[in-house]
């Protein structure tokens, strides 16, 4: 009977391990066409969570360019605007990863499912950010 366990075992390990991974194109990103297996759907998550903090960054600088044409006249109170929302966004930033890690608290940390479940929340977080800070000077 033991012998036929280690057999059985044996041979799901190798269908296991035989299954296409899917997990990435042929460019190495992400293929986030299809996703049919676990580490697809982390690896797209955290594509998008990096897209996502690039598009914050990227409002930022914009924020930055807006408040430095509409504060001309008076550069001095154009600085103090921007060093004032940057001090605002640190904050934020630090809450968010905060915030995030709450999320996932009941998950093991370190875990695929726990840094995915983070890159979920950060996506979220990021996407309303970034309408707030669309919105400053209008």
């Amino acid at each position: 009977m033991r012998l036929l366990s280690v057999f059985i075992l044996l041979i799901s390990s190798s269908a296991c391990i035989a299954q296409p991974s899917n997990v990435a194109s042929t460019s190495g990103e992400a293929d986030c066409s299809v996703i049919s297996v676990s580490p697809q759907l982390d690896a797209c998550v955290k594509m998008k969570m990096l897209n996502s903090n690039e598009k914050l960054l990227a409002e930022m600088i914009s924020f930055e360019k807006r408040t430095k044409e509409l504060y001309a006249p008076d550069p001095k109170l154009g600085k103090e605007l921007i060093d004032t929302v940057r001090e605002a966004q640190d904050a934020w930033l630090n809450f968010r990863e905060k915030n995030c890690n709450v999320e996932a608290f009941e998950i093991e940390k370190g875990a695929p499912a726990y840094i995915t479940t983070v890159n979920n929340c950060i996506i979220l977080m990021n996407v309303e950010r970034i309408k707030v800070l669309k919105k400053l000077l209008q």
